[in-house]
């Protein structure tokens, strides 16, 4: 039996938080085993880390970080003149 990482192992061998893995995992093209041990935790092998190591290169190249659902518009406050410096 090979090594096993869990979810939080993965994510910090991957250098995201958990919730950015758990996000990756619901792309159907992914390439990742669903493993998982006794207690239903979901389990990733050396194989499932380069898989995602190379989806998350892939995702840097073409500069597509997030899906376009995930995006939150920001509205910048102008001042108004008087309330400045006060």
């Amino acid at each position: 039996m090979g090594k096993y990482f869990t979810t939080g192992q993965a994510a910090k061998l991957l250098r995201v938080s958990i919730s950015t893995l758990k996000r990756w995992l619901s792309e159907p093209d992914l390439p990742v085993t669903d493993d998982r041990n006794a207690n239903g935790w979901r389990l990733f092998n050396d194989e499932d880390i380069e898989n995602l190591r190379e989806y998350k290169k892939q995702l840097k190249k073409s500069g597509r970080r997030f899906k376009e659902t995930t995006l939150i518009p920001i509205v910048k406050r102008e001042f108004e003149k008087g309330s400045q410096g006060k």
